[in-house]
């Protein structure tokens, strides 16, 4: 496994609206965030490619999140 954190986005449905969350996974361990919520799912997926674009682009050594 790379030493680089692996950034990536999911849209989940919850109650009829769609959430978008954010998956980082370091070398040692994983974290999840829950990043925000929308009507469509069109949006939230809109969202969702913006979030992973911008993780990817700003993450260097030592994210320490």
């Amino acid at each position: 496994m790379s030493d680089e954190p692996f950034a990536s986005t999911e849209v989940v449905e919850e109650a009829g609206r769609f959430v978008v969350m954010l998956d980082v996974v370091f070398p040692d361990g994983a974290v999840r965030h829950r990043v925000g919520e929308y009507h469509s799912r069109s949006k939230a997926e809109v969202a969702a490619k913006f979030i992973k674009a911008t993780a990817e682009r700003n993450a260097g050594p030592g994210w320490g999140m």
